[in-house]
């Protein structure tokens, strides 16, 4: 039955009755492993219902919605605050810039749940750019009158070199030009991102809607510096030089990013493959996306449609416009209370086990290496979110007095650390050949009996790739696909007999039917 034919009248290939000789089906190397569910605990207790609020109105995981406000939050702190996580260790020191990425297939709104989080920060950077406007006209006038200054004092000058007088005092207060506060950047060459940083000692939030684009962009021959930079901006404390001639010397004293987007699992699986293998992409670059989720998308959905609740989104903007008025260059300074303190230890002992047992994939090792940092950065983040909504924030004030990060808030860090990882697995399962993936797919098209097959459970390589399924679109990968299922006894393969006109015999495939048990 065609496939058409399957839709109109709602039927579904039979499930063909189990015989003797079939095996139990092997599970098929590669297949993603289970994620944990995220939990709304974990968030500070004034995001909760604006999480919930945004994810039930436009039907997604609750994870996507939680990814981007902590980036967020990262992106509205960046410099202005710091953590030391050692108690007695003040040459450690953790910026809280953090890197997010939602996978998902096209079509989950990536791109609308990150433009409706981080609306209040583009509304804050909206306002500076007003400021910026008000101060340049300023600007303009008092360039306009210390040039007059300027011109009556030469001529002042002028005459009391000719003996007419006393010399005049050179006039003071030369303008300066004010410099356009920055905090998200959408599109732009490294180098121009150089010079907003280097007006913007506080950092950036770079955000792109597909992260696919960018990354290839950084594979191409030419780009290594370009590269290298973004390794730079990770770190978020280094300074960065960059000589041109004819642009002169333009240095960042401070190299801070924040970087926010999604990517397809395709698209992922792809770069992984061609740049994780021990390939020149291996510098940890996709490792530094330490907010990576993959979570399993429900295929239910209910129609919601109310107003956004606009006393919630009131207080997260509430929230971003506090913390992006602390001052960058006096950064506030937190450490763990003692009991904090003493969690941190405990669980950086087990990541450090974990890292040097080498038993893990070389690139989850790096992965989970740089949750060193993401531990104390998200217990920070989670401290100044609270202390927002409490009351309890004192704006630069807060530099003035020794601060410290709650038990409460890093316990969340810590276990929203779990979750991440549960997801790094996930993600870095996927590094497999296109062979295993397109076998994987059949498996998946089989089970879900998408495949036409008769009543004995037979189907022809044409019925699939006629499909144009990725990844199996063709005869060949159709075949290679059901050489890796029939290995694994999900299939077996029968050489048809050879037509009137002879040629090649047909092979069909039969479904072993323990699969559907």
């Amino acid at each position: 039955m065609s496939e058409i034919n399957r839709i109109e009248t709602g039927s579904t290939p039979p499930i063909p009755p189990i015989t003797s000789h079939w095996p139990e089906p092997q599970p098929l190397h590669g297949a993603l492993p289970p994620v944990s569910a995220f939990r709304l605990d974990i968030l500070p207790d004034s995001l909760q219902k604006f999480a919930v609020d945004l994810a039930e109105r436009m039907q997604v995981p609750l994870d996507f919605v939680a990814v981007v406000l902590m980036t967020c939050l990262a992106g509205a702190v960046s410099r202005r605050a710091i953590i030391q996580p050692k108690a007695n260790d003040t040459g450690w020191g953790v910026v809280p810039n953090l890197w997010g990425c939602i996978v998902a297939p096209p079509g989950w709104l990536k791109s609308p749940i990150i433009q409706a989080v981080c609306r209040p920060l583009n509304q804050i950077q909206e306002d500076w750019r007003r400021e910026h406007e008000d101060a340049q006209g300023d600007y303009r006038r008092a360039v306009e009158e210390f040039g007059l200054k300027n011109s009556a004092w030469k001529e002042q000058y002028k005459a009391a070199a000719k003996g007419k007088g006393a010399a005049p005092s050179r006039p003071e207060g030369n303008p300066i030009e004010p410099k356009l506060r920055r905090l998200i950047v959408n599109d732009s060459t490294f180098e121009a991102l150089h010079e907003i940083m280097a007006d913007n000692p506080a950092g950036i939030l770079v955000i792109r809607d597909e992260l696919t684009g960018w990354l290839s962009q950084l594979d191409k021959p030419g780009r290594e510096g370009e590269r290298a930079f973004f390794l730079t901006g990770w770190n978020g404390d280094s300074s960065h030089t960059i000589d041109r001639i004819g642009r002169g010397t333009i240095h960042a004293p401070y190299c801070c990013i924040s970087m926010l987007g999604g990517i397809q699992p395709a698209r992922l699986r792809s770069y992984l493959v061609d740049t994780i293998e021990d390939g020149p992409g291996n510098d940890g670059l996709m490792q530094r996306f330490q907010l990576l989720v993959w979570p399993d998308t429900a295929p239910d959905w209910n129609y919601v449609d109310r107003a956004p609740n606009s006393e919630l989104e009131a207080q997260v903007a509430q929230i971003f416009e506090a913390l992006t008025s602390l001052d960058p260059a006096n950064p506030v300074r937190f450490r763990f209370e003692d009991t904090a303190q003493e969690l941190f230890v405990t669980w950086l002992g087990g990541i450090e086990a974990r890292v040097r047992a080498n038993d893990l994939h070389p690139a989850l090792i790096s992965h989970v290496a740089k949750y060193r940092s993401l531990m104390p950065s998200l217990a920070l983040l989670f401290e100044l979110a609270d202390r927002v909504s409490s009351g309890g924030f004192e704006g630069a004030r807060l530099a003035d007095i020794e601060n410290f990060v709650s038990l409460e808030n890093t316990q969340r860090a810590v276990e929203l650390c779990s979750y991440l990882e549960s997801h790094a697995r996930r993600i870095y399962s996927c590094i497999i050949t296109p062979q295993s993936k397109a076998a994987q797919d059949l498996a998946e098209k089989i089970k879900q009996r998408k495949v036409d097959m008769d009543e004995c459970g037979f189907f022809a390589s044409r019925e699939v790739y006629l499909k144009g399924w990725s990844g199996l679109d063709t005869s060949e990968r159709v075949t290679q696909a059901a050489e890796v299922l029939e290995d694994a006894g999900w299939i077996r393969s029968q050489s048809g007999i050879v037509g009137p006109k002879g040629g090649r015999p047909s092979v069909k495939y039969q479904a072993n039917p323990r699969i559907w048990e």
